[in-house]
């Protein structure tokens, strides 16, 4: 009950965002995606550091990293097509990131990503596919 509430939830927020979840999109890959790479834009745009994060931030970026790019959570999330475009494009710019934004084309890499990702959730496709 509590995990139906939470999907319902996050794909209110999405919608109320301006990005539609398209139905080919799983809702918790696209919350979690659209999640991580605001608090990255956010950071970045403050000019924060990785170091310097807030601990809400880290508990985020490190449930993230757990659950979809070391895939040590305990619920296995295998993903396939558009949701694995999706998690790709954010696990890579969580990981540039972390690595350090020292040019301003790393941001824009970022940026690109993050409107490729909002592309995908509103299509339910992606380049791959």
């Amino acid at each position: 009950m509590k995990r139906l509430l939470f999907l319902l939830a996050a794909a209110l927020l999405l919608t109320a965002c301006g990005t539609k979840i398209h139905k080919n999109v799983d809702a918790q890959v696209a919350e979690d995606s659209m999640q991580i790479m605001d608090r990255i834009l956010y950071n970045i745009d403050n000019g924060t550091p990785i170091e310097d994060i807030s601990e809400d931030d880290y508990r985020l970026f490190e449930r993230f990293t757990n659950k979809y790019i070391e895939k040590t959570d305990v619920i296995s999330v295998e993903l396939d097509g558009v949701d694995r475009s999706i998690n790709t494009m954010t696990a890579g710019s969580l990981i540039k990131y972390a690595k350090g934004v020292a040019l301003e084309s790393d941001k824009e890499d970022i940026e690109d990503n993050y409107e490729l990702m909002v592309q995908f959730i509103e299509e339910g496709e992606s380049a791959s596919d």
